[in-house]
């Protein structure tokens, strides 16, 4: 049974009781230390508390590569994230980095992770995750761009915050409505108040679009959150 649950911003934990892959985890409060700009959700699970298997990071900017958690998290985890990063990562003290650049597929446990097209600031990746016979989507960071179209998913988390570097809600309905997927997810609108957005903007444009609740478990069942 796969079990998904958003952390805020572009974070994701996915476990089926035997693999935990964790998808862009921002557990601290790193932006406001560097930038000003406090989180404005509370942290969901402490950085050295995380159980994961596998950590993915789509790229290197604060609220993805966590400076400030990753230094504590256990170093048993496998972090996969593009070489832009690699540098990053080993300096926090990560000890298992595999490179995740488009194109790039690994297995985990009942689990497929491949690195897809992004077009954002720096190099960055979405990521498709295949589990049994449910593809999901998860776009990261990204500007909206042609390519992004030929994404084949049946669930779609994607970001709609229109700054720095991500397509708007305009463009994520667009998209998802060439995609069409059985669920549209909107995020990265909710952790910073100077980067945010209504989420209904999205969900009332698409067909299937749900909001998922920060912190709270759904089961992915016959490819939909329930």
């Amino acid at each position: 049974m796969l079990k998904i649950r958003w952390i805020g911003q572009s974070g994701y934990i996915l476990t089926d009781g035997e693999t935990t892959i964790c998808i862009d985890p921002y557990l601290s409060d790193v932006v406001n230390r560097v930038a000003q700009r406090p989180r404005t959700r509370p942290v969901p699970v402490k950085p050295e508390e995380l159980r994961a298997d596998a950590v993915i990071c789509t790229h290197n900017h604060l609220d993805h590569v966590d400076i400030d958690a990753i230094p504590l998290m256990d170093k048993s985890i496998i972090f996969y994230a593009p070489t832009d990063c690699e540098k990053t990562l080993k300096e926090l003290g990560v000890k298992k980095y595999l490179s995740f650049d488009e194109g790039e597929s690994y297995e985990i446990g009942n689990f497929k992770i491949t690195a897809v097209f992004a077009d954002h600031t720096v190099p960055a990746v979405g990521v498709l995750i295949n589990y049994g016979d449910t593809t999901l989507y998860f776009s990261g960071d990204t500007y909206y761009n042609d390519k992004l179209e030929n994404i084949k998913c049946d669930i779609m988390f994607i970001c709609i915050n229109g700054r720095m570097g991500n397509m708007n809600v305009s463009e994520a309905v667009k998209l998802a409505n060439i995609i069409r997927p059985g669920v549209a997810v909107p995020n990265h609108y909710d952790m910073f108040e100077s980067n945010s957005e209504d989420p209904a903007k999205f969900t009332n444009n698409v067909k299937n679009g749900f909001i998922m609740e920060f912190d709270k478990e759904y089961e992915v069942k016959d490819k939909c959150l329930i």
